[in-house]
């Protein structure tokens, strides 16, 4: 197996206020998509700038292709070249969108000729051939993203480092930033990824990883609910939204995410062991591989993923009334 592109260990971010993060042990696969997925303040955008190395750590070790990460300013410079991280909201200098994208191969003293060829092939990967001489405050949101998308391309670096890349982006784009993302895994490129869409998450990455108050975990950070929890005769049931599910001994849980993979789906109440059976209504359907992801609302919107087999089997549809039946231990307390 590759050694890790990255490899963290008993690392910690503080801020003033609270610990940003607190990750024991993470090992990041080279050559491969990895995303990451978590509430908002859950660490993602601090974890992605300590890949970066813009942000040291207050404890713990970072090692970097196999070396460990010394912070000093020297060998932070040669180690930045190799990595590019496009921010969520990314300025853009007050000139036009080509010399923008040029300005990481200012220092490279590439010839006029590969330079425009690097611009216009990565301007045209992004949906903006033709924007060029474009001034960049003039922009769009979404557009100044794509053009800093273009711009960490032309310099070809070994990890991209994306924050939500697609979450400005009109849905006709989408597309094209998604293509460039598995291009650059398809060419052994290293792509870390945050994304507050789950489905695009697992569709695009060879792995998902979650942050839950700046710690991994391994809780699929889906069907996310928040509310109170209550005990009647030793039993613990959390209430959200109109539903009341019961959950393994967390007195006092306050957040919870329900695996969308221990979900089983049916026309009819299942009578089995499984504590937890709600009714409700498809209303999304989404092929993934040999998996159906399936949106259903049972007052509120809650995701499983079954087989394809198992929902052609079932005849399900987009209307169709279903029960959703999962055991207590399909419950992760997040807090």
């Amino acid at each position: 197996m590759d050694e890790p592109i990255y490899r963290l260990d008993d690392l910690r971010v503080e801020f003033t206020s609270r610990r940003a993060l607190d990750v024991t042990a993470l090992a990041l696969p080279r050559g491969r998509i990895t995303a990451i997925v978590g509430p908002n303040g859950s660490g993602k955008t601090t974890l992605l700038r300590v890949l970066a190395f813009l942000l040291p750590p207050a404890a713990g070790t970072v090692a970097f292709d196999g070396e460990p990460v010394s912070w000093r300013a020297r060998d932070l410079v040669v180690q930045r070249r190799r990595v590019t991280l496009v921010a969520q909201s990314p300025m853009l200098f007050h000139r036009s969108v080509r010399a923008n994208v040029a300005y990481g191969l200012e220092a490279r003293r590439l010839p006029a000729g590969d330079r425009d060829r690097r611009i216009a092939t990565a301007l045209a990967a992004v949906g903006l051939a033709g924007f060029a001489e474009r001034p960049a405050w003039k922009l769009s949101g979404g557009e100044a993203q794509r053009v800093a998308i273009a711009r960490a391309l032309v310099i070809d670096p070994a990890v991209y480092l994306f924050d939500e890349p697609t979450a400005n982006v009109d849905r006709e784009h989408v597309a094209a930033i998604e293509a460039v993302i598995a291009a650059l895994a398809a060419a052994g490129k290293t792509v870390i990824l945050t994304s507050h869409n789950l489905e695009q998450a697992y569709r695009l990455s060879d792995s998902v990883l979650s942050l839950v108050g700046g710690r991994v975990t391994a809780a699929p950070l889906v069907n996310v609910l928040r509310g109170i929890t209550t005990a009647s005769d030793g039993t613990y049931h959390f209430e959200s939204d109109g539903l009341r599910l019961e959950i393994a001994g967390a007195p006092a849980a306050r957040a919870i995410a329900i695996d969308p993979e221990a979900i089983i789906l049916s026309r009819a109440p299942l009578h089995s062991s499984a504590r937890n059976c709600v009714a409700g209504t498809i209303l999304k359907a989404e092929r993934d591989g040999a998996a159906v992801v399936v949106t259903v609302d049972c007052g509120r919107a809650l995701v499983a993923r079954i087989t394809l087999h198992s929902y052609e089997e079932l005849g399900l549809n987009l209307g169709a009334e279903v029960w959703l039946t999962f055991k207590s231990s399909a419950i992760h307390v997040l807090g």
